[in-house]
């Protein structure tokens, strides 16, 4: 009460008040961004990635939203695409192939003013021969599924938002990868077929959206929980 009291009295006595000369509260610092990328000197012309690395040359961020507003960098979507520039000793990609990798894969680094990041090739996802994720090549065990519409409208009739509606783990397989190496170094192919329609782990694998509005995800054959029909 007594502490109380002097803050009061400070209100009216700020000039001579010692708790006037305290420092006011931090505020927390919102939106911050720290940019991880390492900028290589100038020196350096070309990067050789070790082990079963591959070097990539990143596809540059949407820098309008839908609308044509100018977005800021804080606001632009990450991307996951880009071409790479040095495959390494990758069996599965080569030299100026079009990929789709894992987000948050990598370690990114900036070379003449260009954004690149260093993959390992299991963090490849697919191939792309087009600009529409409809058309990719998915590497290793991984299936590329077109996703199931969700049910606009609950039992009773009344509307959904999109928020609202239940997340879909329904769709059908669209491709299929070439398989993955066991142990012994033998390629295992999926089981999983072209065509089929199945039902997948909830949260797992990468989402995409096709050019027509059409929503994907590609996952792993482990996440497949069973084929429908």
């Amino acid at each position: 009460m007594a502490q109380a009291g002097a803050f009061a009295n400070c209100s009216l006595h700020r000039q001579s008040c010692p708790f006037s000369q305290l420092p006011a509260p931090r505020r927390p610092l919102r939106n911050l961004v720290v940019r991880a990328a390492t900028a290589l000197p100038a020196e350096y012309k070309q990067v050789a990635p070790a082990g079963s690395r591959v070097f990539v040359k990143v596809e540059s961020g949407d820098e309008k939203s839908t609308g044509g507003i100018l977005l800021p960098s804080t606001a632009q979507k990450k991307p996951t695409e880009g071409r790479i520039v040095n495959a390494g000793t990758a069996g599965a990609v080569k030299n100026g192939d079009k990929v789709v990798y894992s987000k948050f894969a990598g370690t990114e680094v900036e070379l003449e003013g260009a954004e690149h990041v260093l993959l390992k090739e299991e963090d490849v996802i697919g191939v792309l021969s087009s600009d529409d994720i409809a058309d990719l090549k998915p590497l290793g065990d991984r299936i590329l599924i077109e996703v199931a519409e969700a049910d606009e409208a609950t039992k009773g009739g009344v509307i959904l938002s999109t928020g609202g509606r239940d997340k879909p783990t329904i769709g059908k397989v669209v491709a299929v990868g070439s398989g993955k190496a066991d142990d012994s170094g033998n390629i295992v192919k999926p089981t999983t077929t072209s065509g089929s329609s199945v039902l997948y782990q909830r949260y797992s694998g990468s989402e995409f959206e096709g050019k027509t509005g059409r929503s994907f995800i590609v996952v792993r054959e482990a996440d497949i929980l069973a084929a429908l029909s």
